[in-house]
């Protein structure tokens, strides 16, 4: 069972704005800012803090595996905190400054990955770039090139929140929905120890699926011989899962068992019964990691100790169900804040469950009595998301009139179309397309494989082209130049180039590969055109080079499936 948090991890860190902060009591107001909000199905680990008095600060990371959702609500959590408490936050994850990535079209034009380094930052609920001196006032305090982390603590309280109101607006509609989650209620068929642990940790279930996700078929075979938990005594209940772990649950193949009681295909609890038999082996997967694991609490009463002191348990007295409550959150984030990997963090989940599922079944409630629903429709799974459709959408938007057009099948489009307003058009938007993108550094362009027989044709061109301007240049004026003077060293060169070509071209019948018009001259636009139409063709409904092109100038042909539909 294994493995990589070298990537899907987000890193974060937390630096009190007040000098001399105790970070145990940052780290306690923390836990009380964020309440609730920690108490939520993560899909692999859940937000923690560990205070490091080497920067100083509190930080922390979370792999969040396949669950983007996971990463931002992290975000979400920062901007709380940082309006909350006197703090400035961090947060990067494997591909760096995800913050800059998501809203890199509103950035300072300065802002570039080689710079950013230092520069951004969570600060009173607002993401906030320290910018670049404009002034000779600000090169006191606003470093010109690269920031070290004390520059930017130093001065963050400068940063001017209304420069950055693009930025936290695109910020903000990406977090529109928190603090919901995106989450999926499913019926399944459990073992009644494991109904009982998850009704009182429903967290746990994030590392039972992980565990599960990740374990090969050698692994869930021991488990499935050498079970822990009564897979005869099952019950029906309901769980929350996140839409990420569901999808990832469902797609997974079942592993079959005649230990395991299925209910046939068509029948009502047919589906119940798969989840179920998946998630019972996360779980006995999760208790073989704890099987030999000896659970000590010494560290933890010494934690319980210091929240005591710091008051954070109030005036509730022990065993009040506030107290209780309080005792279970501080246990989960305590929890949460010693692991360092997601080995442990399974293995801290284990220990919790296989205490859960140790206890006396006279204590359970009667849960096969309980009212149990029906799964959520997860139709939601077949749905292509608003932001995925906006960006397949994205330069491929046409003006009403082109919407409104009927379809049409593409040779018929180019055979009926005047060559006056068609070629001209997607030539000139060709033309367009490499003025525009390209720089000094080179122009972003699809693959796209170099037409031979153009390239050529457009040499020949401007070797005519020098041949009129030496023409017309000695008819000017003849009385002052000599022709042979127009003639500099650099055109010789060129026509002695081009006659070698004409020379070795001459037993080919690249000539007859052109398209030409009614005076029997090559028409340019017309083989431009032709030559766009025929590599979109042969991409057979699939992404290219043509279509990536075309898409890129907002220019959009029907496929045959289109003109099929219609």
């Amino acid at each position: 069972m294994s493995c990589s948090k070298d990537k899907n991890t987000v890193f974060y860190r937390i630096y009190s704005t007040q000098q001399h902060q105790d970070l145990e009591k940052l780290q306690l107001q923390c836990l009380q800012t964020l309440d609730t909000d920690l108490d939520i199905i993560w899909n692999s680990e859940s937000f923690s803090l560990q205070v490091d008095p080497t920067l100083p600060c509190l930080s922390g990371h979370l792999w969040f595996d396949n669950s983007l959702e996971d990463e931002w609500y992290v975000v979400w959590l920062l901007q709380k905190l940082t309006r909350v408490l006197p703090a400035v936050a961090q947060v990067w994850d494997d591909d760096g400054e995800f913050i800059l990535i998501e809203a890199a079209e509103v950035l300072p034009a300065w802002l570039n990955p080689d710079n950013s380094a230092n520069r951004v930052f969570i600060y009173k609920g607002r993401c906030a770039l320290i910018p670049q001196p404009r002034s000779p006032a600000q090169l006191s305090f606003f470093p010109q090139n690269s920031v070290s982390l004390q520059q930017a603590l130093n001065c963050i309280d400068k940063v001017d929140l209304s420069e950055c109101v693009k930025l936290n607006e695109i910020i903000d509609k990406k977090l529109h929905n928190f603090p919901n989650r995106s989450t999926h209620k499913i019926k399944c068929v459990l073992p009644l120890q494991l109904v009982h642990a998850l009704s009182l940790s429903p967290g746990l279930i994030s590392s039972i699926i992980s565990v599960y996700l990740y374990a090969d078929q050698r692994e869930i075979k021991s488990v499935t011989k050498n079970r822990r938990l009564d897979w005869s005594d099952t019950c029906a209940t309901n769980l929350q899962l996140t839409q990420c772990q569901y999808a990832q649950l469902y797609s997974q193949r079942v592993t079959t068992t005649s230990a395991w009681s299925h209910a046939p295909v068509g029948h009502t609890d047919h589906t119940a019964t798969q989840l179920g038999l998946k998630i019972t082996l996360g779980a006995e997967l999760a208790l073989s990691i704890a099987a030999d694991e000896i659970v000590t609490d010494k560290e933890f009463r010494k934690y319980l100790d210091r929240l005591k002191t710091l008051g954070y348990f109030a005036d509730n007295i022990e065993g009040s169900k506030t107290h209780t409550e309080l005792l279970r959150k501080a246990e989960m984030f305590y929890k949460a804040s010693q692991s360092t990997d997601s080995g442990s963090v399974w293995l801290s989940s284990s220990r919790s469950l296989k205490l859960l599922v140790a206890q006396d079944r006279a204590t359970f409630p009667d849960y096969a009595g309980m009212e149990v629903s029906n799964s959520a429709n997860d139709s939601w799974m077949d749905e292509v998301p608003e932001e995925i459709q906006r960006w397949f959408l994205k330069g491929r938007q046409r003006d009403v009139a082109e919407s409104d057009a009927p379809k049409t099948n593409v040779e018929d489009e180019i055979n009926t179309a005047t060559p006056d307003h068609v070629l001209p058009d997607l030539n000139s938007k060709l033309q367009g397309f490499i003025d525009q993108i390209s720089s000094h550094e080179g122009a972003e362009v699809p693959d796209i494989n170099l037409n031979v027989d153009d390239f050529m044709n457009c040499l020949r061109d401007l070797k005519d082209t020098i041949d009129k301007g030496g023409q017309e240049s000695e008819s000017e004026d003849t009385s002052s130049l000599d022709s042979s003077s127009l003639r500099t060293e650099s055109e010789e060169e060129m026509e002695e180039y081009m006659r070698d070509i004409d020379e070795q071209l001459k037993s080919t019948t690249l000539s007859e590969s052109f398209k030409k018009d009614a005076g029997g001259d090559v028409d340019i636009d017309l083989n431009l055109v032709s030559n766009i139409l025929e590599s979109f063709s042969a991409e057979s409904g699939l992404s290219g080079p043509a279509s990536s092109v075309l898409a890129s100038l907002g220019v959009h042909l029907p496929r045959d499936s289109d003109i099929a539909g219609s």
